[in-house]
């Protein structure tokens, strides 16, 4: 069993604890993507919180690829400042801190990016009310660069690590799933084309930083609904993931297509935390390197059992209420975090930006 307060590695750096921040869209970014002091203020507070990592919330590579009002972007190299000035308050508070890459494909609208949203197939969505474009191979090549040109601005603006996102419906992912996916040249059919584009973006931006910068990824382990990305498709990725050199996986599940079987769930109590393990043990069987998984995890104990199994354990929406959780688990406490699941963070995302609507009240 790996002990929650013992250090491990990513590739040459040294991570203090196994417990991540995940990945959380905080809509404080600026309208063209730029970092924002309030932006800095929750990272840092996060840092001061004593977590292992940080991953900042999904960044958009391309204007193309954004999703969401006020979300963060690496697109030019005018972010690096900005984002400079985010990892030296983290790195001053004794943080660590990774940048999350994302492409949204097909999953945006016009009125989001300006023109009609592509993915890997032309198709209409239902799930999304759209149609979706299909990018050509000059496009596809495009993006690939994106995510590589975005890395290296990531590590120029003082990240510790880049972390690609190949799960939650995202281009990535788009392509990953047969469900989007119709294409009928190298990047569609069998799995091996299919996760053509997931390797290409991992190893465009593997040689933009280096063979020792840490760069890992967040994988779809089950897509939740019929005619999606399957758990034994999903091994089978993270085995050739592991192949390439990837430094660590971190396991998620679900979209917006997947009701039930989201990537965030109600956790109302201990037998409910932890919905991605069972694929994360899965997954740890077939690959060499790390795997970190994410999935409703609220209590000390379960996540001590989690990493009997896995090397390391993310968290998202306990941290949105208190940050300072895990400090208050190095210092001796048991408590649950507590998180009710009542949702309230992502509609304050929406209108004014990530916050605790049960802290809010009580302000």
């Amino acid at each position: 069993m790996a002990d929650i307060f013992s250090s491990w590695r990513l590739n040459q750096l040294t991570i203090p604890n196994r417990v991540v921040r995940s990945a959380t869209w905080e809509g404080l970014a600026g309208d063209d993507g730029s970092v924002t002091d309030p932006l800095i203020r929750l990272t840092t507070e996060l840092a001061f919180g004593q977590l292992g990592l940080i991953i900042t919330g999904f960044t958009f590579v391309l204007p193309a690829g954004r999703s969401q009002v006020r979300q963060s972007g690496i697109h030019t190299d005018a972010m690096i400042q900005g984002w400079r000035g985010l990892t030296d308050n983290v790195h001053k508070a004794g943080g660590l801190v990774s940048i999350q890459l994302v492409h949204a494909g097909g999953q945006t609208s016009e009125g989001m990016i300006g023109q009609k949203p592509l993915g890997p197939s032309a198709m209409m969505r239902p799930d999304l009310q759209q149609e979706v474009g299909a990018l050509s191979t000059g496009q596809i090549a495009q993006i690939v660069e994106a995510f590589a040109a975005a890395a290296a601005r990531a590590k120029a603006a003082g990240f510790d690590a880049v972390q690609i996102h190949a799960a939650h419906g995202y281009l990535i992912n788009q392509f990953l799933s047969p469900y989007s996916n119709q294409r009928d040249d190298q990047y569609g059919g069998p799995l091996n084309n299919r996760a053509r584009f997931c390797y290409e973006c991992y190893q465009a931006v593997r040689n933009a930083v280096g063979p020792d910068y840490p760069v890992f990824i967040k994988l779809n382990s089950d897509d939740g609904f019929d005619g999606g990305l399957m758990l034994e498709d999903a091994m089978r990725v993270a085995a050739g993931l592991s192949e390439r050199g990837i430094d660590a996986i971190e396991i998620s599940g679900g979209g917006r297509a997947s009701r039930t079987k989201a990537s965030a769930r109600v956790v109302r109590k201990p037998e409910e935390e932890g919905y991605f393990l069972p694929n994360a043990k899965a997954i740890k069987s077939v690959v060499q390197c790390p795997v970190i998984v994410v999935g409703g995890f609220r209590s000390r104990q379960v996540v001590e059992n989690a990493l009997l199994h896995v090397d390391a354990v993310s968290m998202s929406r306990p941290l949105i209420r208190q940050a300072d959780l895990i400090r208050q688990w190095r210092q001796g406490s048991r408590d649950s975090s507590r998180c009710i699941s009542c949702g309230q963070c992502s509609k304050l995302a929406v209108e004014s930006g990530l916050a605790c609507g049960q802290e809010l009240k009580k302000a």
